[in-house]
């Protein structure tokens, strides 16, 4: 006979979010399976405006619920996904509740004979992100294959007309150029620049680069560089680099618990700074972006 137990979310534990269950219930320190979490926020509906619940990670399969309404899943653990929630947001107080399952499978990562902790939880952090209904989705902005003065950006527009103005700015080098976006939202450009610095770990240059349109506004700090192979040699900017590197989970060993703010992150590269690298391995999954956006600012490929 199944007996059914009725649970209430008032007299629950809290548990910090970003964080893993692992080092902060004891009694979860081994356990893998689903633990539900439910956190109540306002919120406001805007005009104008789509907005989506992102989640930086959560190992591993992951059920999004908002108020009553099952929002979507998501299967895997280390890397960002997000749901459009702007027709269940409501004004004022909203209830989000999320199961989490890290059970391990042969199918997933980690699987069932593993060499790292499986943790559990809501790993990174999670936004409500409130952006235009037209919005600039993505950008990838670089030097062009071997070459040390000509930069390629591509725009991907979402909700935007086909012929909708796309401006990049990078005002260091002078640049200001308005592209328009084609049929499928995409807009390119490919133009010199004068006295570009590129970036190496000996002087990690970053440029200030603005992307925006008429109903959107991104900015960015971006290093220039080319990286290329000659055989068995790595060349950066033209010359061979000799890669001294580190390879780390993304773990926190003052707590002894899964990383995942800006200060840890600050922790484990200066960690990998003072043993005198200038590279840094992410094992063995894709890490939290302060780990990648520090490292470009402290000269670490």
């Amino acid at each position: 006979v199944t007996t059914w137990k009725e649970y209430d979310f008032d007299l629950s534990p809290v548990m910090a979010v970003p964080g893993d269950w692992n080092t902060q219930v004891h009694q979860l320190f081994h356990y893998e399976g689903m633990v539900w979490l439910r956190h109540k926020f306002p919120a406001a509906r805007e005009a104008g405006k789509r907005q989506y619940l992102y989640f930086g990670a959560s190992n591993y399969l992951t059920h999004v619920f908002l108020n009553g309404e099952h929002v979507g899943d998501h299967e895997g653990g280390y890397t960002p996904f997000n749901f459009d929630v702007t027709d269940l947001l409501r004004d004022g107080e909203n209830t989000l509740v999320v199961a989490v399952d890290n059970k391990r499978l042969p199918e997933r990562v980690p699987t069932i004979i593993c060499d790292w902790f499986n943790y559990g939880g809501i790993t990174r952090d999670v936004m409500l992100v409130s952006v235009p209904d037209a919005f600039i989705r993505d950008y990838f902005i670089r030097l062009g294959k071997d070459s040390d003065d000509r930069i390629d950006a591509d725009v991907q527009l979402a909700g935007a007309a086909a012929g909708t103005a796309v401006r990049i700015e990078i005002p260091e080098l002078n640049v200001d150029r308005t592209v328009t976006a084609g049929a499928t939202g995409t807009a390119s450009a490919s133009f010199r620049v004068r006295r570009l610095q590129r970036w190496s770990p000996a002087d990690p240059k970053l440029y200030r680069v603005i992307v925006s349109t008429d109903r959107d506004r991104v900015e960015e700090s971006i290093g220039f560089r080319n990286i290329r192979t000659e055989g068995e040699e790595i060349v950066l900017n033209g010359s061979p680099v000799f890669l001294k590197s580190i390879s780390f989970h993304e773990e926190i060993p003052q707590r002894m618990g899964r990383a995942h703010s800006e200060a840890d992150a600050v922790m484990l590269l200066s960690e990998a700074k003072a043993l005198g690298c200038n590279m840094i391995r992410l094992a063995h999954y894709p890490q939290n972006e302060h780990i990648v956006r520090l490292a470009e600012k402290m000269g670490l490929l």
